[in-house]
């Protein structure tokens, strides 16, 4: 009977809380970010196309891939540290600006009938470098616009805002590329701008920033975060094999691209197939924490490397636009359900005051990847056609799976799960990030969904301020 007494006032304080749409400043950061994250998306996939259709390289397809995820590698890390230094507001400002013009000059440049691969590929590295630093500061500023109550909910919110972002602005990319090559620069141009009168709207931070450290203390904060990552063996080499499967993906991505331009599809077929992979990736994502409840993180990791070894080799022989969604479904179903896993692994072992920089450091490898498997696979599509492409990316899939039964399986590999969850509970005692479980969060986009990969840069939105 006392239990039942006091459940009631708890419950009733929950419903106290009001609606994160009666906060003005999350409204607007929320709705400026949306249309910041649907302008990178409808020039981002883009790009790709542009440089496809109008220079018929794969190769030059590949480098402005690269070029796009370059950032991710470069960028990552300084930006992590230097977004705790400066004023978040005026940081995003500056990002929708630089992005917006530089967009706006491929505009230019397609109404004047003219195509630069050095120019797009410029471009896509301005637009990802920013897009990086606005990132982190988005997430950083939600502290500032809601009670610390409603923190998990925003998050989850903003996720779900990306979830629908991803999977809406991959078609509308192709099918305004279909129209005519300019239309999805200028349609992100237009994104942009309304972007920046939300920003110019939303109130300054509440939280000062931090003052101002030496090059030596930025340099050491970052090595300790490689230093945490690197001592770790069963996390370091989930981590690598996490990172080596993200390539894969990549060049997956770019490989299908080519197919169906060689079999003489439509660019917008390219962005159904996309949004088939970012369907599959938000149902992966819903069953992610039900699948981390019940297994451990190196079953996971055998289970999901098997399941991509048996269904990518299917790309070699089935070729259709409807064969190719149903296998980035479930290959994204797969990558999110991996995703959720990862995050909640990493929550757990990592120590409350290294979130951040763990997580930058996981990013960066991850992304870095990424990055490599598009510029490599421009080159390798090349030298040997898609198809031998197609069976190059599913044997290094197989080997991967291989690799994962082998290392997991091993004798000590349970003794190591067990370690690393041991000192969980001494580690997390901060109230604020232990009302946030992991697994209440959606998970980032898949790691085939083409963009940058966001499962631990959550935690550095959980553990900043």
């Amino acid at each position: 009977m006392i239990r039942k007494r006091r459940a009631r006032p708890r419950g009733k304080g929950r419903h106290k809380l009001p609606s994160l749409r009666s906060y003005r400043d999350f409204r607007l950061l929320w709705t400026g970010s949306a249309m910041s994250v649907m302008a990178e998306r409808c020039s981002g996939m883009a790009f790709m196309l542009l440089v496809l259709w109008h220079t018929r390289s794969e190769s030059a397809a590949g480098i402005v891939g690269f070029a796009g995820l370059l950032p991710s590698l470069l960028v990552q890390l300084p930006a992590g540290v230097l977004v705790d230094r400066l004023n978040r507001r005026r940081v995003m400002m500056t990002c929708v600006v630089v992005r917006m013009v530089a967009v706006a000059t491929v505009a230019v440049s397609l109404l004047g009938d003219t195509v630069w691969v050095w120019h797009i590929a410029l471009v896509a590295f301005v637009q990802s470098s920013m897009t990086v630093f606005y990132q982190l500061s988005e997430r950083a500023m939600v502290r500032n616009v809601v009670p610390s109550r409603q923190l998990g909910a925003a998050m989850a919110t903003n996720e779900a805002r990306s979830r629908g972002v991803n999977f809406v602005g991959h078609p509308a990319s192709g099918a305004m590329f279909g129209l005519s090559a300019w239309v999805p620069f200028l349609t992100s141009v237009a994104l942009y701008l309304g972007s920046l009168v939300t920003l110019v709207k939303l109130r300054g931070e509440r939280q000062p920033p931090r003052g101002p450290r030496t090059g030596r203390r930025m340099r050491s904060e970052v090595a300790a975060g490689f230093n945490w990552v690197w001592g770790r063996a069963y996390f370091r080499t989930a981590l690598l094999i996490i990172s080596v499967s993200n390539l894969v993906f990549q060049g997956l991505i770019l490989t299908v691209a080519v197919v169906i331009r060689e079999d003489g599809g439509a660019a917008g077929t390219i962005g159904l197939i996309m949004a088939a992979g970012g369907m599959g990736g938000l149902c992966g994502a819903l069953s992610g924490g039900w699948l981390n409840r019940r297994l451990a993180m190196r079953q996971i990791m055998i289970l999901a490397h098997t399941l991509w070894a048996v269904v990518m080799p299917t790309a070699v022989f089935f070729r259709q636009a409807p064969a190719l969604g149903v296998l980035f479904y479930i290959t994204s179903f797969i990558g999110a359900a991996v995703t959720v896993s990862g995050m909640s692994y990493q929550v757990r072992i990592t120590p409350n005051d290294m979130q951040g920089r763990v997580g930058s450091v996981v990013m960066l490898l991850v992304s870095g990847a990424s990055s490599l498997g598009a510029l490599g696979t421009g080159y390798l599509l090349e030298a040997v056609g898609s198809r031998r492409a197609l069976m190059a990316l599913s044997a290094l899939m197989a080997v991967l799976a291989l690799v994962a039964a082998v290392v997991f399986s091993r004798a000590g590999a349970a003794q190591e799960d067990r370690a690393d969850n041991e000192p969980l509970d001494a580690a997390h005692t901060p109230p604020e990030p232990a009302a946030l479980p992991a697994p209440d969060v959606p998970a980032p986009a898949s790691v085939v969904d083409g963009t940058p990969a966001d499962p631990l840069t959550h935690e550095a939105r959980r553990t900043d301020g």
